[in-house]
């Protein structure tokens, strides 16, 4: 399935992606539904295209606290049963890494 075809059914205002994520077929969906796209060009652009920077290292800060959480093996094999206490565990390992 392409990534257009899973975007389908989710309101997208903007898609932060990294490189493997720019393609034309994407560009022009998100075109059409009026959303911003934050990637860079591939290299192989012909034309290539702007992007935000700013917002795209806020990307890379994300990624890490995902990294940092699923050290922790409960949040990584979704051990909770329920999915409050799963967000509980979230929030009890973001609030532990915040304070490091």
């Amino acid at each position: 399935m392409a990534m257009p075809d899973l975007l389908q059914d989710i309101a997208v205002v903007t898609l932060i992606g990294d490189k493997a994520f720019d393609s034309d077929a994407l560009m022009d969906t998100l075109a059409k539904r009026g959303a911003a796209a934050v990637m860079p060009p591939k290299k192989n652009r012909t034309l290539p295209r702007s992007f935000d920077r700013d917002t795209y290292r806020e990307r890379h800060r994300i990624e890490n606290f995902f990294c940092k959480i699923k050290e922790f093996r409960a949040i990584a094999t979704r051990y909770d049963k329920t999915a409050s206490s799963f967000a509980a565990g979230i929030h009890l390992v973001a609030g532990g890494i915040a304070a490091r």
